[in-house]
């Protein structure tokens, strides 16, 4: 497994190796094969996409697509304490009076809603519910990009955003990350969503990268860039001791965020 953080029982090892090699596999059929009950199975799937290492659906499990995020909806309810956490310990790093580009993605929406404790920011969003969150605070100046919406998530894209976005220089960029490869790679899966994120790195002068411990699971097909364009790392479990080398060798802070039980 590519995050030697997560630890998992024989029974869910095989159960990722079966929907690897099978594609869909119903719960039944695990229950049956591996001679457990059902619920057991609902649990060790549960559990295992939780960990970002395979995708459940109702009845079953696939393996994760390297060309197809997983649901927005469903991405939401993903690991909501984590990323919670996440959002709060970036905040954290943010002055007072600071500008900053905040992009797509359910890490960032938290890291938006955390910011309620900052004053006079200046941001610039691509994200119709980032733009909501802070919009209540008269003491915030927040743009919001130009460009095509996306029903599904309230993403602003395009060429007219990236235009947007490459019409400032700010001094914190904010984004997250659909997958990170064990060579510090960065990945995505929507080119529109790689050119956003590329053109905030270029236009900021320290790149936040917010992702939870799941990403370090998932192999996105699109390249964003590598630990060299971030800063800092925000996640809410420690790295493996070959990862912490490559994040020293790009001089990338990290940072673990304290998940509340």
């Amino acid at each position: 497994m590519s995050n030697p953080t997560i630890r998992i029982n024989p029974r869910q090892e095989q159960i990722i190796r079966l929907v690897r090699s099978q594609g869909y596999v119903s719960n039944e059929d695990m229950a049956q094969q591996f001679d457990v009950a059902v619920q057991t199975i609902r649990r060790d799937i549960g559990f295992l996409a939780e960990q970002g290492l395979l995708t459940r659906h109702h009845g079953g499990a696939t393996p994760n697509s390297t060309i197809e995020n997983i649901a927005y909806n469903e991405r939401q309810i993903l690991n909501l304490k984590a990323k919670d956490a996440i959002g709060h310990c970036a905040a954290s790093l943010i002055p007072d009076r600071s500008s900053l580009f905040i992009n797509i993605g359910t890490t960032t929406e938290a890291f938006a809603g955390s910011l309620g404790g900052l004053r006079d920011l200046r941001v610039v969003t691509i994200k119709l519910l980032v733009a909501s969150l802070i919009s209540v605070r008269p003491d915030f100046r927040t743009v919001i990009a130009a460009g095509e919406l996306r029903p599904k998530d309230g993403a602003i894209l395009g060429a007219a955003a990236i235009e947007t976005l490459d019409s400032f220089r700010t001094e914190f960029g904010v984004i997250g990350i659909s997958g990170i490869a064990d060579d510090g790679t960065l990945l995505d899966f929507d080119l529109n969503e790689i050119q956003c994120a590329r053109t905030i790195i270029r236009n900021s002068r320290r790149v936040l990268l917010l992702a939870d411990h799941t990403k370090f699971s998932r192999q996105p097909m699109g390249r964003v860039g590598g630990l060299a364009d971030i800063d800092d790392l925000i996640t809410d479990r420690p790295v493996s001791d070959a990862f912490q080398a490559l994040l020293d060798a790009a001089n990338v802070t990290l940072h673990i965020a304290q998940t509340s039980q």
